[in-house]
């Protein structure tokens, strides 16, 4: 677990699905989090997705729900998913959405690209974090660029959704620029815990 000042990151649980069931079956929120709003997805789908991560199995994937501190709510989900084809952990891709429309815009996602950042580079020593989006998702790239990515290339009409084809952004973000921008007086470190999943 992952604890921030507002929020926490813990690991999937079973009953986390019916979250993301709605989450992920919803217009607005996939549009954001995966170029693709016309996505549907089934429980019995959603479960063999995430199957090994509720388990705790995949050291490749690591899936966390975000949740809200004050309520004990799950607001969403973030993960990073580690590079594989080069046979060494070096690289990982960040993914973050806030499935609870009410959360937008207050700050959570700032805080969670934080803690998972400090996971990457401080707890499983990669070398640089990878973010893609698209074109016009601007609170994605403003949030990127704010936590010190930096855009590295397009690739053209490589989306198509809302009728019309879009270009996908990567940026990046490497351990010494990581090192560099992070100043641990603003934030504190965050506080990891074991925590026993319940049969």
């Amino acid at each position: 677990m992952l604890t921030g000042e507002t929020i926490l990151l813990r690991s999937f649980e079973r009953d986390d699905l019916k979250h993301l069931h709605r989450w992920q079956n919803d217009e607005d929120i996939m549009r954001l989090a995966r170029s693709f709003p016309d996505h549907t997805i089934s429980r019995e789908a959603l479960e063999s997705r995430y199957e090994k991560a509720i388990k705790g199995d995949d050291f490749g994937q690591r899936y966390y729900i975000i949740e809200e501190k004050s309520s004990r709510k799950p607001i969403g989900w973030t993960s990073l998913d580690i590079h594989g084809w080069t046979r060494r952990a070096t690289g990982a891709d960040i993914g973050v959405a806030i499935g609870e429309k009410d959360r937008w815009k207050k700050g959570y996602g700032t805080e969670v690209v934080r803690l998972v950042l400090r996971e990457a580079f401080e707890q499983l020593n990669l070398h640089r974090v990878t973010w893609w989006t698209f074109a016009e998702n601007e609170a994605s790239l403003a949030l990127a660029k704010k936590m010190g990515f930096k855009e590295e290339g397009r690739t053209r009409d490589s989306v198509f959704f809302d009728n019309r084809y879009h270009d996908s952004v990567i940026l990046g973000l490497l351990r010494d620029e990581y090192d560099a921008s992070s100043k641990p007086s603003l934030s504190p470190r965050p506080k990891r815990s074991m925590r026993t999943k319940s049969s």
